[in-house]
């Protein structure tokens, strides 16, 4: 298998694609959309979102509809959607379309895209991994949002910032937090499809912009710092993923009879309090203790990946650890530890989560690794493939794809309808958030307002659930477990939805 430098990086690439609100581009600010573009109903109310089980219960599926309002400070109902951005309406319903406030200066939103990677994954050998193209998505919505309102009325004005596949990843956040806030004076950055280094949040919450969906995750302490700043509409931090993956695979006698636990993760305070809060602290809790923790020593060079994967298969061979567990997101690492354990015969059972991109690993892993592999999803893009995607048919799910269609956006095919439905749940509860306090639109705390108000009434169409809460706003709630089918060669989904806080 061919394993140049470029792949850690796409893997990474792929893990934001399928979940980013949206993605960068050049766009233009003018022109209409297509008529008779049916809205995506965004609910305006902190309704219910139905029952949902403990781990082990037999609950049904959480409803997929709670329609209601909200109400801003002054009082005001406001319904927004993708129809009608900004508009005001009764509870309930959907005004008419506002137009862009000719009085109000435009605002800029920053945006950020990835080029080559796809023709670098080919290059890998993962051909069957497609990154979709995700200017045309955004360069239709800021065109469809402009005509019906902008943004609070407000013309908006992309700020794009272009990566490079083969280009220094740690260089280029630092370039595009320079364009972003030095070269131009963005409000906000939409999330897109980077190199994956993970800089770029940190610097832009320094220099006070929010970076909304990019989906580059965090521990809960990390949410907990910069809840003024990001905005996961689609991502569980990873404290509450690995505590909430230990505790579904106990009740599943995952760790029965005799085990030794190792864990492979990215070395740096974020994955550190991680595996500490969530991994480690939930063994613990049912008695069981850590044997082997092997830190990658870096998250964006190939080589070193592979060397300390290869070097934690031989720890863990040694060691005799039975089950493991990765804290690295994209399926880097998964991937180089899995098929270096296959050459040499080691076969552990694996903890396979969202972090780890199911979806991915079972394209690039070794297949006698991946057997008897099991674990729990929030992400279905991530997770599994677009046939086994239950969101994408449940009436948001439809609803996002048929704007799309609209919009003359037909190719739902490979990861092009997770990335949709993740644009239609960005781009939606944002509009909801700044509706909220339109007059403030500038402020940020306004703007975290109007996330702590929606509360868990919106139906999100590329995830289970979702809930915005004071002090942290990673948002995705529901999840389902996972197991990888060896009919399918691929990570199906299992029971029902359930609650992950």
């Amino acid at each position: 298998m061919k394993r140049p430098d470029a792949l850690v990086r796409v893997l990474a690439a792929l893990a934001v694609v399928t979940t980013a609100a949206a993605c960068g581009t050049t766009v233009s600010t003018s022109g209409t959309p297509p008529a008779g573009v049916d809205g995506l109903a965004v609910p305006t109310a902190t309704a219910s979102q139905g029952s949902v089980s403990a781990p082990g219960s037999t609950a049904g599926t959480v409803p997929g509809s709670a329609p209601g309002t909200l109400t801003s400070p002054g009082g005001t109902t406001t319904s927004t959607d993708l129809t009608a951005p900004g508009s005001t309406a009764a509870a309930g319903g959907a005004g008419k379309p506002t137009a862009i406030n000719p009085k109000l200066p435009p605002i800029e939103i920053g945006t950020y895209y990835l080029q080559g990677g796809g023709a670098a994954l080919a290059a890998a050998g993962f051909a069957g991994v497609v990154i979709p193209d995700n200017k045309p998505l955004f360069d239709k919505m800021v065109r469809y949002l402009n005509a019906h309102g902008g943004l609070g009325g407000r013309l908006i004005k992309p700020v794009e910032f272009k990566y490079q596949s083969g280009g220094d990843p740690h260089a280029q956040d630092a370039a595009a937090c320079t364009d972003f806030t030095q070269d131009h004076h963005v409000y906000l950055v939409v999330g897109g499809i980077s190199s994956g280094a993970g800089d770029l949040p940190g610097c832009l919450a320094k220099k006070g912009v929010p970076l909304i969906g990019a989906n580059l995750g965090g521990d809960a302490r990390y949410f907990a710092e910069y809840h003024q700043f990001i905005y996961e509409p689609g991502q569980a931090n990873f404290t509450i993923g690995l505590t909430t993956l230990v505790n579904d695979l106990w009740s599943q006698k995952f760790f029965s009879p005799t085990i030794k636990v190792g864990v492979v993760q990215y070395e740096g305070p974020t994955y550190d309090h991680a595996v500490d809060d969530g991994l480690v602290a939930a063994l613990a809790r049912h008695g069981i203790q850590v044997a082997g923790r092997v830190k990658v020593t870096s998250n964006t060079d190939n080589s070193i990946i592979a060397r300390d994967s290869a070097n934690a298969v031989l720890k863990f061979s040694t060691q005799g650890i039975n089950r493991v567990f990765f804290m690295a997101p994209g399926g880097a690492v998964a991937t180089y530890f899995m098929n270096t354990a296959s050459t040499q015969g080691y076969h552990p059972r694996y903890g396979i989560w969202s972090a780890d991109s199911p979806y991915v690993l079972a394209i690039t892993a070794a297949k006698d690794q991946l057997r008897n592999s099991m674990g729990i999803g929030y992400q279905p893009g991530l997770d599994v493939s677009g046939a086994q995607d239950p969101t994408a048919s449940t009436p948001a799910g439809k609803t996002c794809l048929k704007f799309w269609a609209k919009l003359g956006e037909t190719d739902n095919s490979g990861l092009n309808s997770a990335l949709k439905r993740a644009m239609c749940d960005g781009f939606n509860t944002l509009l909801r958030a700044v509706a909220f306090n339109s007059h403030t639109l500038t402020s940020t705390v306004a703007l975290e307002a109007g996330y702590n108000a929606i509360g868990t009434g919106y139906n999100p169409a590329a995830t289970f659930l979702m809930r915005f809460a004071p002090g942290g706003h990673d948002a995705a709630n529901g999840y389902r477990r996972l197991a990888y089918q060896s009919g399918c060669s691929c990570y199906v989904y299992t029971g029902s939805t359930l609650r992950l806080r």
